[in-house]
């Protein structure tokens, strides 16, 4: 902290200069001391100087000490203001308490008590600049963080996580964002293409920084903008209309279109590479219309293959029917990372055949393919560390781990190549074992409510239980028993999550008739009691 500067004020030059005299300014901090012999003359001094601390008499000819703090007071600045007084005059001092003194000295001073009282001041003097340089920091990093701030709230309400209209209004406020709620928006998203995809992250923020200022620029006169980056990598774009007229919605969108026409234009010219731009064509309220028109442009941009680059284009859509439900066909045992884990490698085909049937069978939001990327990715990650390889090594290079957000015809052509790539490393081995285990996974899947057991299985498959057990450990890695036990939680789990049988059905199903003996197997599975495992899932 800089040193402080004091002045001190009074009519009788001998004791100004007798107090100057007594303070230990190297003790206190005190930088400089000035000397004034009148009201006049201080208030001069003080508009010429960073004065901290001002100690004034208070019965002065001409200027009173009253009066001088009242004028110092109008200039604004924060001082400390220390008051000089008689004993005679103690009370009439107590008038200056509107004007916001530090203390007061009484005649004859004490050289003790006025170092005192100097220190307490430069103490506090120090408290309030500590607190305003962290004042100054906090606004500081507020500022550069507002950006990420405003993105990750509007991230919320595209993916519909509730926010109380209360909290949502403070937050719009503290975020310097113009929405409001029954407020008509708009939205659109822009997609970096070719080489602007291509680079590194820190280089990509600067780009889409670029993007922003270009559509401020373009947008500003009629319309409030709100940008975020979201899950897919898409710049998306909330817009409102600035002046609430009731103007003709079709002319609004219609220059918006043109606005987007503009920045999609202006953008490709200064940076040198193509992007997307693809507008909802409905506009909806905020904020409980935001995930809607959302998800209307990204199924949208699904219908825009990778190789069309410079897209413009509106997309038209029935926001109500988009489908929010669980893949059944991702949940539903065998899991495929058990088909990998036991070379299954036929059901595994047809485990992924399944999955993207029903991706493309029903009209999901994007999320659903990438809960499809994770589960499938998770499997493969498993078996590539199994064999002590990264997944990279396996197969080309660039299908390894995919980017975030892929399209269902991206995964499922990563899905199917990896697996063929996973299969072509395994050891290969003789068709006996291989055909040993498809009997025995499909005996258990066809009789998981009857007496299943080691014995069972062997005899049906007419072998001796000893030689089914090393021939299915040797084959896969696993216990016959933990495979059996595995698949019958993994069932559990996925009745639990997608039927209404009750928890006694379900225990009977899977080969269970006392119902506590399934509960403390399915609570050691999964962490959680069958209720717990269902009122979590959601369902009823």
């Amino acid at each position: 902290m800089s040193m402080l500067e004091v002045l001190i004020v009074d009519d009788i030059p001998s004791q100004v200069d007798s107090f100057a005299a007594t303070i230990p300014k190297d003790e206190l901090g005190i930088g400089r001391i000035h000397t004034a012999y009148s009201g006049q003359e201080a208030l001069e001094l003080y508009r010429e100087h960073n004065i901290h601390i001002v100690i004034t008499d208070i019965r002065m000819p001409e200027m009173s000490g009253i009066e001088l703090i009242r004028h110092i007071r109008e200039m604004g600045r924060k001082v400390k203001i220390v008051v000089i007084s008689g004993y005679a005059d103690f009370e009439y001092a107590q008038s200056i308490v509107p004007y916001n003194t530090s203390g007061y000295l009484m005649k004859p001073v004490n050289p003790d008590q006025m170092r005192e009282t100097l220190a307490k001041l430069a103490e506090e003097i120090q408290c309030e600049t500590r607190r305003q340089q962290e004042q100054h920091r906090d606004a500081y990093a507020f500022r550069e963080n507002l950006p990420a701030l405003q993105g990750e709230l509007l991230n919320r309400l595209l993916y519909g996580n509730g926010i109380p209209g209360g909290e949502l209004e403070r937050k719009l406020f503290l975020l310097n964002l113009p929405f409001s709620p029954q407020q008509q928006v708009g939205l659109f998203i822009v997609r970096l293409e070719g080489k602007l995809q291509e680079y590194e992250r820190l280089d990509q923020q600067l780009i889409e920084y670029a993007v922003t200022n270009m559509a401020e620029e373009l947008f500003r006169d009629a319309y409030h903008l709100w940008f975020c980056r979201d899950h897919n990598e898409y710049l998306v774009c909330l817009v409102t209309a600035k002046e609430r007229t009731g103007a003709d919605g079709r002319a609004l969108h219609d220059a918006m279109d043109a606005k987007a026409a503009a920045l999609k234009k202006k953008a490709e010219s200064l940076l040198s590479g193509n992007i997307s731009i693809v507008l909802a064509e409905n506009w909806s309220y905020f904020p409980e219309g935001v995930p809607g028109l959302y998800r209307s442009v990204i199924d949208g941009m699904k219908v825009i293959e990778e190789k069309r680059q410079g897209v413009f284009m509106r997309i038209a859509g029935n926001l109500d029917q988009v489908r929010i439900g669980t893949l059944t066909s991702l949940y539903r045992p065998p899991l495929l990372i058990h088909l990998l884990d036991t070379g299954n490698w036929g059901q595994a085909e047809e485990k992924l055949n399944d999955i993207f049937a029903e991706l493309k069978s029903v009209n999901y939001p994007p999320e659903h393919a990438n809960e499809a990327y994770f589960a499938i990715a998770n499997a493969y990650q498993y078996m590539a560390h199994k064999r002590g390889k990264l997944l990279s090594e396996i197969g080309a290079s660039s299908f390894g781990l995919m980017p975030a957000a892929p399209s269902i015809k991206q995964l499922e052509k990563w899905a199917f190549t990896i697996l063929g790539c996973l299969r072509a490393h395994s050891a290969d081995k003789a068709v006996k074992p291989a055909s040993l285990v498809d009997k025995v996974h499909k005996f258990i899947e066809e009789n998981m409510n009857d007496n299943l057991s080691l014995q069972t299985i062997a005899a049906h498959i007419g072998l001796h239980p000893a030689y089914l057990s090393r021939a299915y450990r040797a084959e896969t890695g696993n216990n016959l028993s933990d495979y059996i036990q595995r698949y019958r939680m993994e069932l559990a789990s996925y009745l639990l999550r997608s039927s209404n049988k009750k928890i006694y059905e379900i225990a009977q199903l899977i080969g269970y008739q006392a119902v506590p003996h399934f509960i403390k197997l399915f609570k050691a599975f999964t962490n959680m009691t069958p209720q717990e495992f269902r009122d979590r899932a959601g369902v009823s």
